[in-house]
């Protein structure tokens, strides 16, 4: 395999850093936007997420969905957001 394939290979599945299959949590950035409002009631310093899926569509604003796995809030009706730009969440392992 030469090296520029390679190259190309490594970025296949990728949306800035992360690709399905990484744990991670929300960012500082995400708790300031408006539309994250609900992770107010979340336990959000303790959350942490899978990603199940990076969209490749330019038109997607929201491209990588997360699966929470311990995701509590304070009022049972209200749900984590699932789908995150890049900027919102931090990788805490791959």
């Amino acid at each position: 395999m030469t090296t520029q394939k390679w190259k190309y290979r490594e970025h296949e599945g990728r949306q800035g850093k992360f690709r399905v299959g990484d744990l991670v949590a929300i960012s500082s950035y995400a708790l300031t936007t408006e539309q994250n409002d609900s992770l107010l009631m979340c336990n959000h310093k303790d959350m942490v997420g899978l990603v199940v899926e990076v969209s490749y569509q330019r038109s997607n604003k929201y491209p990588i969905k997360v699966s929470w796995i311990n995701a509590k809030a304070s009022i049972s009706h209200i749900k984590p957001p699932t789908n995150f730009f890049f900027r919102e969440l931090k990788r805490k392992r791959s």
